[in-house]
């Protein structure tokens, strides 16, 4: 069955001519039901290896279903082709409009060389409407039609996917925040006088040595995601007021963790953990613990102890504790010059770790330490 493609534009791309138009998400849920629309695994990401299945990653699909859904969706332009040796396809231009014209399609499939999971998520956005969501399915896509070879589909994948230059994830979450945990995290570097921007990286993921503040954003955002995510968005700023006090008393008795001079940053750093990213993961997950179970603040004021152990004194953060390499916290790492050095490990189950850690050095309830999340 002939399919005709109005108000396209004729443009070049890679060497190649394309043609640029709209298309209404209803249209895009009906292509992929009748046919026109297809997706070919082994020109996007691939099948797992596994389960056979292609790979989409399902909860960015939801989460961009929803958002069209509130009309909160910022969407890029979408991508087809039409294979020459599969297709039979050709531009009508119009006459009276220099460029302009209509694509037909008498046979044959667009493969989707780009933006599978916006197609997804427009799909099922046009089949939230018979559940009753509020999603207008007239509403129009920017849409751009290749017709080129297969094998220039990589080329078009990697293109749009490696070749632009992303945002480090302390940017992207500082500017817009996609979920409770990120807004939380926000709202508390914004709002406490012990960070800030003067003190909260908010541009890139790492600090350089030359950088006196304590964390990126990310490490902060990342903390609450996994650990404060489920909170109502009721009692978000409930969470904060809270959250403020808890910060404000931590730094007290860790005044590491306040603005601070770089030569004094550059000191924390070589002689303790306190201000690692591993050790501000731990603070996020045992505030959650306070937050849930009541504890008092004053509790806190045990962090800052000595460590003892075989009859040996240590300063609790400090690199040589044997508690932290017990926890798999610390350990040792083969550096540039062959050296073997202590270095932090974060990863989940080490901030987990580092969790645990802190709450059993303040001697909280036996419960609640082996509740860590």
């Amino acid at each position: 069955m002939e399919t005709r493609i109005p108000n396209v534009v004729l443009t070049r791309d890679g060497g190649h001519d394309c043609w640029d138009t709209t298309i209404s998400g209803r249209d895009i849920a009906k292509a992929f039901k009748f046919g026109l629309l297809a997706i070919d695994p082994e020109h996007q990401r691939g099948k797992n290896s596994v389960t056979g299945k292609y790979v989409l990653k399902q909860d960015k699909v939801e989460r961009w279903a929803r958002e069209l859904q509130d009309d909160t969706a910022i969407f890029g332009q979408l991508t087809w082709n039409f294979r020459p040796d599969e297709s039979d396809v050709s531009f009508e231009p119009d006459a009276a409009n220099d460029g302009h014209g209509t694509l037909i399609i008498r046979s044959g499939t667009a493969t989707l060389p780009d933006s599978v999971h916006r197609h997804h998520a427009i799909t099922r956005a046009v089949e939230s409407v018979a559940a009753g969501s509020s999603f207008n399915p007239d509403r129009r896509f920017s849409l751009r039609i290749w017709r080129v070879p297969v094998a220039f589909e990589n080329a078009i994948f990697y293109a749009m996917n490696m070749e632009h230059d992303k945002a480090d994830s302390t940017r992207s979450k500082w500017l817009a925040q996609k979920n409770i945990g990120q807004m939380i995290a926000r709202e508390l570097v914004r709002r406490s006088p012990y960070l800030g921007e003067a003190n909260v990286e908010t541009v890139t993921n790492t600090l350089s040595s030359k950088n006196p503040r304590l964390a990126a954003f990310n490490t902060i955002a990342s903390g609450f995601e996994e650990a404060w995510d489920d909170i109502p968005v009721e009692d978000v700023d409930k969470v904060l007021t809270w959250l403020l006090a808890f910060w404000e008393k931590l730094v007290e008795i860790l005044p590491e963790l306040n603005r601070v001079s770089l030569q004094q940053r550059q000191k924390s750093r070589k002689e303790s953990l306190v201000g690692w990213a591993i050790a501000i993961q731990g603070y996020i997950r045992l505030a959650r613990r306070f937050y849930d179970d009541g504890f008092d603040l004053s509790l806190l004021e045990r962090l800052p102890a000595k460590y003892h152990e075989n009859g040996k004194t240590y300063d609790f953060f400090s690199w040589d504790n044997p508690l932290f390499q017990r926890a798999g916290i610390i350990v040792p790492s083969v550096n540039k010059k062959g050296e073997t050095k202590l270095t932090a490990r974060n990863a989940h189950e080490t901030r987990r770790a580092m969790a645990d850690v802190l709450a059993a050095k303040i001697e909280l309830p036996a419960k609640a330490v082996a509740q860590a999340a």
